[in-house]
Parts: structure tokens; sequence; C-alpha cells
């Protein structure tokens, strides 16, 4: 079985980067079929356009752009590309990372999908950091990873408590559903809670307030959106639920940190 290095991936890395034992790649996938194989370091794989199928010992399951994928070092897999097109951005952890900030993958064996929205805007963070120049960028790129094994870690305690059922119900409708056409009263019906302790208990189990995580998925949206489709700005920004073109643009920088037609151009290129 073929153990890929790091910083190797299958296909035609374009781009490549490393920052303190973190390795990042962008790479466009060119093999319409991978047969099993492990990567000797722990990765995420963020896929940025077209889909993936990943078979595991336990299954297969199918991937379009926008998810983000966990594989610990040892997990082994095959991969085929059912569309045309397909490109990955890929985040490796050193062991020297690891250790110096006392991390732990104890709670991300094997593969393990990220569903918080917020994670994978980090996620478009470290896209464009990892491309830009400024001095500044290489300790952006280091407390983004931080902020996502917080985020993680987040996730995994929540789970090894006793998660009330509503929790799993209101994170399905978020993602699937227009969340412009949602409101507090009828989410709290589909979930049979009061509206009131909705409200109160959001936080608990997100780390954030429901309003925040709607906005953090209609970021995470158009985010997508800008790297797969020739929508402007404008376009963009009403299917994702934003009043106008300014609002969006405020929004969009107080979590990228920068105006969302710089971060076109630059997340664009491999």
């Amino acid at each position: 079985m073929q153990k890929l290095l790091k910083g190797q991936f299958y296909g035609e890395t374009h781009f490549k980067r490393s920052v303190n034992s973190l390795t990042l790649t962008d790479t466009v996938y060119t093999h319409d079929f991978v047969d099993w194989h492990y990567h000797e370091t722990p990765y995420f794989t963020f896929l940025l356009q077209g889909g993936l199928t990943e078979g595991y010992k336990k299954g297969r399951k199918n991937f379009m752009a926008g998810t983000v994928l966990f594989h610990h070092w040892d997990e082994c897999h095959y991969n085929h590309k059912p569309t045309e097109t397909a490109r990955g951005f890929h985040l490796e952890i050193g062991s020297e990372f690891i250790k110096g900030h006392g991390l732990s993958l104890q709670n991300l064996q094997g593969n393990h999908e990220v569903q918080n929205p917020l994670l994978k805007i980090l996620f478009y963070r470290l896209l464009a950091e990892s491309k830009s120049n400024d001095p500044f960028s290489e300790m952006i790129i280091e407390a983004s990873v931080l902020e996502i094994f917080s985020g993680l870690n987040n996730e995994s305690t929540d789970h090894e408590t006793r998660t009330p059922l509503w929790v799993t119900r209101i994170r399905e409708i978020l993602n699937d559903h227009d969340c412009t056409s949602l409101r507090l009263t009828k989410m709290a019906d589909l979930l049979d809670i009061h509206p009131v302790h909705l409200s109160r208990s959001f936080r608990k189990y997100f780390h954030c307030t429901l309003g925040e995580y709607v906005r953090r998925i209609r970021i995470e949206k158009a985010l997508s959106e800008m790297l797969n489709g020739n929508k402007s700005l404008t376009e963009i920004a009403h299917d994702c639920g934003f009043s106008d073109q300014s609002h969006f643009i405020r929004v969009f920088k107080a979590y990228l940190g920068t105006n969302p037609l710089f971060y076109k151009k630059s997340g664009s290129k491999c």
C-alpha cells in the first residue's frame, strides 16, 4: 500500500508553503481513481472545487465543494473523482507543531468531517493567508490553526456529555435550508421546543448565538460561490441572504479581515 510523504498528494500541486511544521498545499486532482493509500502526517482536506468520493474500510462517502475533512496519518482510504474538475487545499499538521502547542489528536481518530461553519471559514482564511506576502501571515496561519483545534475540542467535549436531540436536528436544519426564510418561532416549532429555551440554550452547544451561527453559514456559502462561479458580489450577497452588497462586505470583513473582491481574486489562484 502506498504511503504518501509530507506535502505529497496525487495530482498537480500548484502551490505549497511551510510554516512552523505546518504544510499548506493547493492541488488540482488529475487522477480519476486513486487506489488504497495513507499519509505519514495527519491532515485536513478542504475541497475547493468539484466533487470527491472517499472509500474507507467501513464504506464510502461522497463530498462536494466546501467540505472539510480530517484524516489521521494511519487512515487508509481510496479516492474517486466523479467530476471533471476537482481541487483541494490541504493542511498537514507536523508533530513539532502538535507537541510545541500541547495539542492532542485523541478525539480525531480515523476520519472526521468538520461541520462547524466558523471552522470552515477559518479554512478559507488559511487559503488566502497561505498565498499572502503580508509579514504577519505566518502568525495569522498559526493562530488560525490553533483556533481550529480549539473549535474541534469544543465539539468533542459537547459530544462527551448528553446532547439533546434538538441540537443535531437544528444543525441539520440550518445547514440544509435557506436560513433567510426561517424564523425563531418556526424553528422552535420544527424542534418542538419553546423559542425562549432555544434562544437561551443555543450558545451552550454552539458557542455563539443563533444569529451569529446563521451569519457564519451565509458567509461560508458566499465563499464557496466566490470560488465556484462567476457571479457578481451583488448577486452573491442577494443569494446568501444579505440585505445588500454593503452589508455583505461589512460582515465579510469581520470574519475574513479583507474585502470580498480581494479575496475572490487571491483565493481563485492555484
